[in-house]
């Protein structure tokens, strides 16, 4: 297994575009976050990297909404994501896409976004699979700062579990890359999508930040009224016959 934390600088993807089947993957991970955030309440909403961005989150009922990124076009707060300039539980919504994918400390990134998030807060994230058909591709592709450092969903699950997180929703697509553009292979999709998830390129996790409830020291049990007191007991003595 590799070590999660890099000292290389690596270069995340900007826009939806620069996928092979950027357009097919922004409409469905749009689809998915349309399904996730039509429930969530609160006061905050926080999408971070590039691509969260480029998603639409209108239909969210939480109206205050983030872009973070450290650069780029429509952002409305530029900053490092793995040091955020919020002070802790502000943050009731976090979409995070493809951004563990590119993090140099994906540790720190998830630890960051725990601080912020309030109790019961949720964290969307996806990211690719390496165990797919693009995650061969990017094994065999050379080494530079554009290649994205895959790790598996049940890693990524791992560590929200350490983290507190409770998992509440978990799926995969885009089982065969590029986009399906017959009947056939929209059938291969929905076979892999449904018997071979495991190996679909993109998964999808909507995690729920669990609060640890304090517990209260129970005191000791009380009487409305004394039952033993310090007052003499009177006692009722009987002496046996001595026997010559």
């Amino acid at each position: 297994m590799k070590i999660a934390k890099t000292s290389r600088n690596l270069a995340p993807i900007t826009d939806w575009l620069q996928l092979s089947n950027g357009r097919y993957l922004h409409a469905q991970t749009q689809q998915l976050v349309d399904e996730a955030i039509s429930h969530c309440f609160g006061y905050n909403l926080l999408k971070l990297g590039h691509l969260s961005t480029q998603l639409k989150t209108n239909k969210c009922p939480i109206r205050h909404q983030i872009n973070c990124a450290q650069d780029g076009e429509d952002i409305g707060l530029r900053s490092d994501l793995h040091h955020l300039p919020f002070q802790d539980a502000t943050i009731d919504l976090c979409i995070l896409v493809h951004e563990l994918d590119f993090s140099s400390d994906p540790h720190q990134l998830l630890r960051e976004i725990d601080r912020v998030l309030t109790l019961d807060g949720i964290l969307i994230i996806s990211g690719f699979n390496p165990y797919s058909l693009f995650g061969c591709r990017a094994l065999l592709s050379s080494k530079n700062e554009h290649t994205a450092r895959l790790f598996s969903p049940n890693r990524v699950i791992d560590w929200l579990h350490l983290l507190g997180f409770e998992i509440k929703q978990k799926k995969h697509f885009d089982y065969i890359s590029p986009q399906p553009k017959n009947a056939i292979s929209s059938l291969i999709e929905k076979i892999g999508r449904q018997y071979l998830s495991t190996f679909c390129s993109i998964y999808f996790i909507v995690a729920k930040k669990q609060c640890t409830p304090m517990t209260r020291i129970k005191t000791g049990i009380t009487f409305k009224r004394a039952i033993i007191n310090n007052r003499p007991v009177a006692t009722k003595q009987t002496h046996s016959k001595l026997l010559p």
